[in-house]
C-alpha cells in the first residue's frame, strides 16, 4: 500500500515549509494567512491540541483518500476491467488502512516535528526515502482567494533533489472573528504525477550502462507483429512477434527476460514480461517468436484488437541476461539504497 504515509507527511511538511515563507509578506495580516501561521506555531511548539483545532485533519484525509487512492486503483486494475461499483468496493476495503496510517503519521510528526525514515524495510518508508520529500520547497505563494466564510490558498513548491514542480490548493473555513481552519488539500496526484516522472528518470539514468551491457550482448536487429486469431472463442486474440537479434554472449545463455510495451490510444503503457528460453542453443544472428495474449479488458491490447498497432506503439526491451552458471545482468527494477 504505498503513498500512503506519504499524502499526511507531505500535508504536514508542506504547512510547515510554506507558512514560514509569508512572515515577511505585506499581507500578513490576511486573515487566512495569519491563522496559516498559527498553524506553522503549533507545529514548531508540538501543540498538537491546537493544531488538529485549526486543521481538520479527518476532512483533509478523506479528500486525499478519494484523490490519491481513486488515482491508484484506476491505475491498478485499469477503468475498463472493473465496474465502477467493483472500483468503489476496493476503494472503501482500502480507505481504513489509508486513514489509519496517515493519522498515525500526523501524530508523530506533531510530537516529534521529523520524519524518521531510516527503516527502510518497509516498502512505504523507502518509497517516502526515494521521494526526497524533504527536499520540497516553496517556488511561488497565490495571494488567498476569500469569499465570506471561506478561502482558498494555492502554493507552488519545487523538489530540489528529483527536479519537478507541483501545486497544492488548501481550502480554509472560518471559524470565529480572527481565526480559518484547513478543512481540506487537493492537487496531491499533481505531485504523484511529478515525483513518477522523476523516479522513472532517475531510474533510467541509473540503468542506461546496464542497458548498454545487454545491448552488446542481445542485439535487437528488428521485429515485425501481426494480431493473429486467439482462443477458439474468438474471445482474446494474440500478438505475433518475430524478433531478429544478433546474440554474441561471452559465457552460455540460460535465459533472456524481456517486456513488451504497447503504447495505448490514451498514451498509457501496457507492459507484459516475457522471457526466452537460451538454453543449450545457438547464438549469432537468429529470429525469436514472442507470443502475447490480448486480453480485450485491458485498454492499450484491446485498442490494438480494435485498431491494430501503429509503428511507435509497440517497443521490446530486453531487461536481464541470465547465464547458464547463475549469474545475471540485469536492470535495476526500482531505485537501490
Amino acid at each position: 500500500m504505498k503513498y500512503f504515509m506519504l499524502i499526511t507527511i507531505l500535508l504536514v511538511l508542506l504547512i510547515g515549509v510554506g507558512i514560514g515563507a509569508y512572515r515577511s509578506l505585506q499581507d500578513l495580516q490576511n486573515l487566512p494567512i495569519k491563522s496559516m501561521k498559527n498553524i506553522q506555531d503549533t507545529i514548531d511548539q508540538r501543540d498538537a491540541e491546537n493544531f488538529y483545532r485549526l486543521v481538520d485533519i479527518d476532512k483533509v484525509l478523506d479528500d486525499a483518500a478519494k484523490e490519491i487512492l481513486s488515482a491508484k486503483i484506476n491505475a491498478e486494475f485499469g477503468a475498463t476491467a472493473y465496474s465502477m461499483q467493483e472500483l468503489a468496493n476496493i476503494f472503501e476495503q482500502r480507505k481504513p488502512e489509508f486513514t489509519s496510517i496517515t493519522k498515525k503519521a500526523v501524530d508523530d510528526y506533531i510530537s516529534t516535528g521529523k520524519v524518521n525514515l531510516s527503516n527502510t524495510s518497509s516498502p512505504t518508508l523507502k518509497w517516502l526515502k526515494d521521494s526526497e520529500i524533504n527536499s520540497c520547497v516553496i517556488k511561488q505563494i497565490s495571494k488567498p482567494v476569500i469569499k465570506e466564510n471561506s478561502a482558498t490558498c494555492k502554493i507552488e513548491f519545487y523538489n530540489q533533489s528529483l527536479l519537478f514542480s507541483f501545486e497544492l490548493e488548501f481550502a480554509l473555513e472560518k471559524i470565529d472573528k480572527n481565526q480559518w481552519r484547513i478543512i481540506g488539500a487537493t492537487g496531491f496526484e499533481n505531485y504523484l504525477a511529478g515525483l513518477n516522472r522523476a523516479l522513472k528518470k532517475k531510474l533510467e539514468r541509473l540503468n542506461a550502462p546496464v542497458r548498454n551491457e545487454i545491448k552488446d550482448i542481445f542485439i535487437i536487429k528488428g521485429f515485425s507483429a501481426k494480431v493473429v486469431e486467439g482462443d477458439e472463442y474468438g474471445f482474446s486474440k494474440t500478438l505475433k512477434i518475430d524478433l531478429k537479434a544478433d546474440v554474441k554472449p561471452e559465457k552460455p545463455l540460460s535465459k533472456i527476460v524481456g517486456r513488451i510495451i504497447i503504447v495505448g490510444r490514451n498514451g498509457d503503457e501496457g507492459i507484459t514480461p516475457f522471457e526466452i528460453d537460451m538454453a543449450y542453443k545457438p547464438t549469432g544472428l537468429q529470429t525469436f517468436t514472442i507470443n502475447k495474449t490480448l486480453n480485450p479488458f485491458v485498454q492499450q491490447d484491446a485498442d490494438a484488437m480494435k485498431h491494430g498497432l501503429r509503428r511507435n506503439d509497440l517497443h521490446i526491451e530486453i531487461t536481464e541476461i541470465i547465464y547458464m552458471d547463475g549469474t545475471n545482468l540485469k536492470q535495476f527494477e526500482e531505485i537501490p539504497e
